[in-house]
């Protein structure tokens, strides 16, 4: 819970959690990236403890963005280290909480965060994105996904994090290195029911107890009752036991059922073995055993590979898969992700060897997950499934939902092939801006000249995400039909009204194709001026100065050379800019 704000209470105090700059430090972008680490932190607790209608939050948010810009204007990166109770730049720490209740550093180290770079160009909406997932820290409930997946979602530009896996991220207790280490944490107190009444407030030497050899232990207690079991843990116990039973006895089922389905060569008592591993199966599947399950499909796989086997026998062997996608078992795998926690890595290397006709059982149980981790582990797996049968995924074009339509387009796009195209022009037309951005996305990955045109149609679609996204796109691909419309639009008469970030989106789509065709055309936009609006076409000129340095080419190098020697200002400090970083 966060602290209660007093309504006189006009700023955060940090000065406990920002560790003092040494009087020696005379490091420019070490001083700065203090002050900036200050006004992230103290713009994160703000949003926190604030209503969202409180003009001290936006006030907040303008002046961290205005930090963030002049440090990205001096410096290409600038990089958070994330410690389990620190923040740090370049090695030097800039902010320590060890409250584990109030330290943003802890609540971003437990969900594995480990680093969130801010780059170049870093724009407004980013800025209020990356404040509105970082206050959720203290709140986000594991079971509905945590602040990685969050991130990813975003589809940020210019921030990019670092994270582990949770699920092999190494434990943050500690072990003692020594024995002076480990009687230093000794806790010596006495459990409450075995101290005796009017007992001696003293006790034995530590050292004198641990320097004893075993020799000379005291006999066991002869009181029962200090080993006796609740009812609840002799049941615990219990079914530890039988479960340990059981899993041998099923691994010894197993290789029993596949040594039958090696030499069995009738067929009544063959397909009697094969319904004994479905069963099998169910059984893993029912107590989310998914490795176990994997496992077993391997060794299903390693069996039709075998020489000698007649068709008949093939024929019931591929019938174990087929069992496997079926309806009710996927149903199945549902109920135990609701109910259980499950590790996902697991589910997806189960799902992994699932076979086509499993990709609508799949589907249908993914628009109704509600963990959105578990959501992006099905859409790489039907990825992968689906690869030969895009077929399948084309009749939830039409879902109601939509982010199964999201989901679908995302995963048209891995797949990567052109004969998804028609499908994923559906998506342009979808009333939700999320799932056009997820098609501008998917056509970026699939590439090829079928997707130059679709990506044009968007550089005029109503959201400016999509816009830009399209624009960048086009420029990866370095196609001439995709280069010739982004030099259209930056002539136009009202390009330079339009919002710098989609002025350097444009921009950075024509460097990116890198052709030398279009020299001319930057340098007559970079020699413009105007009286009216200069605001914006500063913009433009600072523009095309970039896209000319990601060009690279002679005849652009020489054009900013030429205009870093000009009397006009604008000009002057563009071309300057662009020489010092081509590249950002």
């Amino acid at each position: 819970m966060p602290e209660e704000v007093s309504a006189d209470k006009k700023f955060i105090d940090l000065s406990g959690e920002m560790p003092p700059i040494e009087e020696t430090e005379t490091d420019e972008e070490i001083l700065l990236s203090r002050d900036l680490t200050s006004a992230f932190v103290k713009a994160i607790k703000a949003f926190r403890f604030h209503p969202p209608d409180n003009p001290t939050l936006k006030g907040l948010k303008d002046q961290l963005l205005r930090k963030f810009q002049h440090f990205l204007n001096k410096y290409p990166s600038f990089v958070i280290q994330v410690g389990q109770y620190d923040l740090s730049y370049k090695g030097k720490i800039l902010y320590e909480n060890r409250d584990v209740k109030t330290s943003l550093a802890f609540s971003l180290y437990k969900d594995g965060l480990r680093e969130i770079r801010f780059l170049k160009n870093l724009e407004e909406w980013e800025v209020q994105g990356i404040i509105d997932i970082l206050k959720q820290s203290e709140q986000v409930n594991p079971s509905e996904g945590d602040m990685i997946t969050m991130m990813w979602e975003r589809d940020f530009v210019h921030i990019r994090y670092l994270a582990v896996d949770e699920y092999l991220e190494e434990s943050m207790l500690l072990l003692p290195d020594t024995v002076e280490q480990f009687r230093k944490n000794l806790v010596l107190k006495p459990v409450a029911h075995l101290v005796e009444a009017g007992g001696s407030e003293g006790g034995a030497d530590l050292n004198e107890i641990l320097s004893k050899g075993t020799e000379e232990l005291s006999p066991f207690v002869s009181d029962p009752s200090v080993y006796s079991f609740t009812a609840e843990e002799a049941e615990g116990l219990r079914e530890d036991v039988e479960a340990e039973v059981n899993r041998s006895f099923t691994f010894n089922l197993t290789d029993i059922l596949f040594e039958i389905l090696f030499l069995e060569k009738e067929q009544v008592p063959y397909q009697d073995a094969v319904q004994s591993v479905v069963n099998v199966l169910d059984d893993f599947l029912m107590h989310g055993r998914f490795i176990q399950a994997r496992d077993l499909l391997k060794r299903v796989r390693l069996l039709l590979e075998t020489d000698g086997l007649q068709d008949w026998q093939v024929e019931k062997i591929r019938g174990i898969f087929l069992e496997a996608g079926e309806e009710a078992r996927v149903a199945r795998i549902g109920r135990i992700l609701e109910r259980e926690e499950i590790r996902l890595e697991e589910v997806n290397a189960y799902l992994l060897l699932l076979q086509k006709n499993s990709i609508q059982p799949l589907v249908n149980l993914l628009g109704d997950l509600k963990n959105s981790k578990a959501r992006r582990v099905f859409c790489d797996a039907l990825a992968e499934i689906g690869k030969d049968a895009i077929e399948l995924f084309t009749p939830f074009m039409e879902d109601r939902r939509w982010f199964l339509v999201r989901n679908i387009v995302y995963i048209l796009g891995r797949i990567g092939k052109e004969e998804s195209l028609p499908y994923i022009q559906r998506a342009f037309n979808h009333e939700e801006n999320r799932v056009r951005r997820e098609a501008i996305q998917s056509l970026g990955l699939i590439g090829g000249q079928k997707t130059v045109g679709l990506l044009v149609r968007a550089l005029t679609d109503n959201d400016v995400r999509i816009r830009c996204m399209a624009a960048i796109n086009l420029g990866k691909m370095g196609k001439k039909a995709g280069l010739i419309p982004l030099i259209e639009i930056v002539q136009s008469k009202d390009f330079s009204k339009r919002e710098p970030v989609e002025i350097r989106a444009f921009f950075n789509g024509i460097g990116m194709a890198g052709s030398n065709e279009v020299v001319s055309v930057l340098q007559d936009l970079l020699e413009r001026k105007s009286w009216f609006g200069r605001g914006k076409i500063d913009e433009t000129r600072i523009g095309a100065a970039h896209a000319l340095a990601m060009i690279g080419t002679p005849d652009a190098v020489a054009v900013l050379e030429e205009g870093k020697n000009s009397k006009d200002e604008v000009l002057r400090d563009a071309c300057a800019r662009a020489l010092r970083n081509p590249s950002s």
